[in-house]
């Protein structure tokens, strides 16, 4: 009996023992994900804002370079619209001929006579070439038409000389072409407004979150200074379009529950005390445990990471374009009807976005979501993808041409999925292959086998992983250092649909080349 009694109360030790570290191993690991959530939401909230920062600055520079007219120059008005047009974010504006020479009238924005000190200060110290190909002149002699580009200067002026109380300076440059003659137009982004009007505006310093830019040299450049640059959960991103070496970093406020401190203190004491007998099983059980909820935890980081990329960007720009309308700040009709249109291509964005994630979602569960009929119109169900792209594809000022037959067999197809497919190829390349200014749809009958192609001028993809890139939620080596969204479900999707349909997809490209998508599949549905 006594025996008995003691191999109870040791099972009840080792099952209270081993609930306990099961118990410690399960807060161990929600408190880690909790922690890798947060993680990762920080690094998209601030890939979010300095993306947003730097559309806003850079759009706002194209638009008014591209307004720019030689013929107009010396025209009051003309110079008062630009004036206007520009906002408070542009300090001024030089228009230099093929000889970066000014051109008649080709100055205006800071006023005199500041506006003369910094124009003899940029003709004498940025304007002329430099060792290296480091001056403003040697970098517009390399310009590509209608490309901004961009200079960061962290120098000191006073009456054109240099000092030791450096100021940042932003400039945009365009080359332009207008009339057959060559002209580059130049931008003084205002630093000061951007920092202080901007800044503030962006990175909003809240209850659970702290904002900081800082530039090259590590000096706070806007929001709040932290108290510990060493915290682990310090997230920064730098800027790549504007301020080159700036970055803006996002921590945690430092709230402590002494509380909830002391009350993890005494568990964990529990635990060492009571778990010794069962150290071992305990470690293996845990180790499985953490393996396995890590690798689900990773997962869903990663699709959550990618699809609120892509949810948040159309989002953004929606709320930021409504909330100007809203309080009617806009400078005329046209310009509220800019926006409405913005608005609507964010909206038609965002639905497609969210009907492929859902789409993917079931036919990822196995659910019968193909409707296959017998007699479908190849031809036309690829105009109609076409068409639907076409708004798209303007937005992203890039042509499509698309080469399709004059007849073709009807096939058996579910029309939907196979405009779904097609669509999906179509914005990958005006999201991934926008360098290459147009795409390529084509159509035609190999034998049995329908070949659809969607061919791009972009970068090329990488011939190590061009195998991986039809993977559940895979992006690219070479895109994931670019600021470009994407949920990594659409070339997926993709694949889903051609298979589905008793087919395939390939994908042939070189790096630099361009790259071509082929969906081949029988025309009677039948491998």
């Amino acid at each position: 009996m006594r025996r008995l009694l003691v191999l109870n109360a040791l099972i009840f030790a080792v099952l209270a023992a081993a609930a306990a570290l099961a118990y410690y191993g399960f807060s161990a690991t929600s408190e880690q994900s909790s922690r890798d959530r947060e993680r990762t939401l920080m690094q998209d909230l601030a890939d979010e804002k300095v993306a947003n920062l730097e559309s806003l600055i850079t759009t706002a520079d194209e638009s008014l370079m591209k307004r720019i007219e030689l013929d107009k120059l010396d025209d009051e008005q003309f110079i008062k619209g630009l004036r206007e047009a520009s906002g408070a974010a542009i300090a001024s504006v030089y228009v230099l001929d093929e000889h970066f020479q000014f051109v008649p009238g080709g100055h205006f924005g800071r006023k005199e006579p500041e506006g003369t000190a910094y124009r003899d200060w940029f003709t004498a110290r940025v304007l002329p070439p430099q060792p290296q190909g480091a001056g403003l002149a040697d970098r517009l002699a390399r310009l590509e038409s209608n490309v901004r580009k961009h200079l960061y200067l962290n120098v000191g002026l006073t009456n054109g000389q240099e000092t030791t109380t450096p100021k940042p300076y932003l400039l945009s440059y365009m080359k332009r072409s207008s009339g057959g003659r060559t002209f580059y137009v130049i931008i003084e982004d205002d630093t000061t407004y951007i920092q202080f009007a901007l800044f503030p505006q962006f990175f909003v310093a809240s209850s659970k979150r702290l904002y900081q830019v800082v530039d090259e040299t590590g000096m706070t450049r806007g929001g709040e200074p932290f108290v510990s640059e060493k915290d682990e959960s310090l997230v920064e991103r730098k800027f790549y379009e504007t301020f080159d070496g700036w970055a803006l970093r996002v921590a945690q406020r430092d709230t402590p529950d002494v509380a909830a401190e002391q009350r993890k203190r005494f568990i964990n004491s529990l635990l060492i005390g009571g778990a010794v007998a069962v150290i071992l099983i305990g470690l293996v059980a845990l180790a499985f445990a953490v393996r396995r909820e890590r690798r689900l935890n990773d997962l869903k980081s990663e699709f959550i990471s990618n699809v609120s990329h892509e949810l948040k960007t159309p989002l953004s720009i929606i709320s930021m374009f409504g909330e100007m309308l809203a309080l009617g700040r806009t400078k005329s009709p046209e310009q509220a009807h800019e926006y409405a249109e913005i608005i609507w291509r964010e909206s038609v964005r965002l639905g497609r976005l969210i009907d492929n994630v859902l789409d993917f979602a079931k036919m990822e569960r196995g659910m019968d979501v193909y409707e296959f009929s017998e007699d479908v119109d190849v031809i036309e169900t690829v105009a109609r993808a076409v068409e639907l792209s076409g708004r798209r594809v303007a937005a992203a000022e890039m042509t499509m041409t698309s080469v399709l037959p004059e007849d073709m067999p009807p096939a058996r197809l579910d029309a939907n999925a196979f405009t779904l497919a097609v669509m999906n190829l179509i914005d990958n390349a005006v999201k991934y292959a926008v360098d290459g200014k147009k795409i390529e749809v084509s159509l035609r009958l190999d034998g049995s086998i329908i070949v659809l192609a969607v061919r791009d001028w972009g970068p090329g993809i990488d011939p190590e992983e061009q195998h991986r890139i039809f993977e559940r939620f895979y992006r690219a080596k070479s895109i994931r250092l670019k600021p470009i969204r994407g949920s990594g479900i659409g070339l997926a999707l993709v694949q889903h649909i051609a298979r589905a349909h008793g087919g395939e997809v390939t994908v042939s490209s070189k790096p630099n080349e361009g790259s071509t998508f082929s969906i081949l599949l029988p025309i009677d549905g039948k491998k």
